[in-house]
């Protein structure tokens, strides 16, 4: 009689166990279904994001489920629009005008030496403040001339003591930028030389 009753006891037991895990899941799944039910049936639905067609002052919507594609074109003109720039702005660097470089033919001189031995080798790249200048130099037939005509005299006009050092180099940059620029300012009414470069300088 009594082991009956421990085994009536034991069912009991495994069936409210049972019992509980069934109300477990069912819980949960009601849980999850109320979830998905929210989610696509009662969540409210998000308003369309309007733009603003800057060119012709117009709203646009756009559908945020939109799945239309700019074409590059459209892509471009809406860069444009929003910093302001356009194809002439190119030609400019950090703001400033793009600069020209004014190559001349290699110069070869006779220092200013007492007895006459020396000479210099010398080619070098003018720098011009605008890019422009450059074909305006060029198709001047008397401009190339007369640049290194002035270039030529100073190069002469110097002794072996004044170019061996950097200090006495770099003042002579500065002399061919000077009196060039008075050359050009008769023509263009402007100092045009920003700076001189030596591509090869030899002495001997």
């Amino acid at each position: 009689m009594g082991e009956e009753e421990k085994i009536d006891l034991g069912e009991k037991e495994g069936k409210k166990g049972i019992s509980l895990i069934m109300v477990i899941i069912i819980v949960l799944l009601s849980f999850g279904g109320g979830i998905a039910v929210y989610k696509f049936f009662l969540a409210p639905k998000q308003p369309p994001v309007e733009k603003t067609d800057v060119k012709n002052g117009e709203n646009k919507v756009v559908k945020s489920g939109d799945t239309t594609q700019k074409t590059d074109a459209q892509d471009n003109t809406s860069a444009k629009e929003t910093t302001g720039e356009d194809e002439t702005d190119l030609a400019k660097d950090n703001g400033e005008t793009q600069k020209g470089i004014l190559s001349l033919n290699e110069f070869i001189v006779n220092l200013n030496d007492p007895i006459g031995r020396r000479y210099m080798k010398v080619m070098l790249k003018l720098e011009l403040s605008k890019k422009e200048y450059e074909d305006k130099i060029r198709t001047n037939e008397l401009l190339i001339p007369k640049i290194r005509d002035v270039i030529f005299l100073i190069l002469s006009s110097k002794t072996f003591e004044e170019l061996k050092t950097v200090s006495g180099k770099l003042s002579l940059k500065q002399e061919i930028i000077a009196k060039v620029n008075e050359v050009l300012n008769k023509e263009f009414g402007e100092d045009i030389i920003t700076n001189c470069y030596f591509i090869d300088f030899v002495i001997q």
